[in-house]
């Protein structure tokens, strides 16, 4: 059963290695300013999540097989003895991993936000320029009108 746990913590520790090479991928797209590339990016990295949680409800289902009490690797640990020490090296890695993940991906969303936040800012004095001015208009006499920003009674002949 330790192999188990062995192969599954092993398979999370390549996942997340995957995992930090897609998010610095994605952060040099960004850079580089292709969101069609970003996106495809992005759904890699969603699905590797997606697996990456299937593993970890694995793991979680070895731990409670091998000890039912144990709610944690941590908790196994001190039934498991000296048997328990290579597994506590595999879990410092991915430990390891996944704060690197957690900085890169904390870079990127950063960035995503900066780079909307552009746009936005840029679309907003771009609406700002193409807007008229003035209010003043020429009227069918050829004379500047003088428009009523409010309400005004019309009267009409009779």
């Amino acid at each position: 059963m330790l192999d188990r746990l062995m192969e599954n913590v092993g398979r999370q520790e390549k996942g997340l290695m995957v995992l930090l090479g897609l998010l610095e991928e994605e952060f040099s797209l960004l850079t580089g300013r292709d969101p069609k590339a970003v996106t495809g990016c992005e759904f890699s990295i969603q699905e590797l999540l997606r697996q990456l949680a299937a593993e970890r409800v694995a793991l979680r289902g070895h731990v409670r097989a091998l000890d039912p009490g144990a709610r944690t690797l941590k908790d196994l640990r001190q039934t498991l003895g000296e048997a328990g020490v290579p597994l506590d090296e595999a879990m410092a890695r991915v430990d390891a991993l996944e704060q690197r993940c957690a900085v890169q991906a904390e870079k990127n969303s950063h960035l995503a936000l900066a780079l909307a936040e552009q746009s936005r800012n840029m679309l907003d004095f771009m609406h700002k320029q193409i807007q008229p001015k003035g209010n003043a208009t020429y009227s069918q006499r050829g004379r500047v009108s003088s428009s009523h920003p409010e309400a005004a009674l019309f009267r009409g002949r009779s």
